[in-house]
């Protein structure tokens, strides 16, 4: 048997041939998408970012009193947030899932709304000031809330945001508070 390699005249003869099923299926594809878009509900997505800074007093002068990592704190105010009575309060307060909410239980719901919101950390390599070696830092993170309406979509983002740093400064303002108290013992003893 001898093998000819292919030219570009056999290359074009195979798609003359192949012409028709070749544009039938093109055709198919095309018209599966333009249906598909149509039919399929439309969904937006609201992000915020929200940017961890460290913070401005030098550590070696003062240490600082949240001593966790970032990843851990936004995991626990995510878990304070993500409460069902705050975010019932929220379902209602938008109007969200009214279909759902007429058909289905109040947790069906919530697990709705859970699987809608997410919670993604920002990594990024940072030189550490104690060693001087590059080490893996989160730096920020995104929460985003996927949903039917663009306008109800940015209101629960933005509720969202709010809720997280409100929390947030809570948990430092108590922190603060339980290391002057903390101090004030100490400087009453000594």
């Amino acid at each position: 048997m001898e093998h000819r390699s292919k030219s570009m005249r056999d290359v074009v003869g195979i798609l003359q041939r192949r012409k028709l099923p070749m544009l039938l299926v093109a055709i198919s594809i095309a018209f599966a998408g333009v249906t598909l878009a149509f039919v399929l509900p439309a969904s937006y997505r609201s992000t915020a970012t929200i940017l961890i800074e460290e913070q401005e007093i030098p550590s070696d002068i003062v240490r600082s009193a949240i001593t966790t990592y970032a990843d851990q704190r936004i995991e626990t105010i995510k878990q304070q947030i993500m409460t069902r009575s705050t975010l019932w309060r929220i379902v209602e307060q938008y109007g969200l899932y009214s279909s759902l909410r007429k058909n289905s239980p109040t947790e069906e719901v919530l697990a709705r709304f859970t699987k809608d919101i997410r919670v993604d950390v920002i990594n990024a390599k940072v030189i550490d000031k104690r060693t001087q070696s590059a080490t893996q830092a989160t730096i920020a993170f995104t929460l985003a809330y996927d949903g039917e309406s663009p306008d109800i979509t940015q209101k629960v983002a933005n509720e969202l945001t709010s809720l997280f740093l409100g929390e947030n400064l809570k948990s430092r303002e108590r922190h603060a508070n339980e290391t002057t108290a903390f101090l004030k013992r100490e400087s009453e003893q000594l």
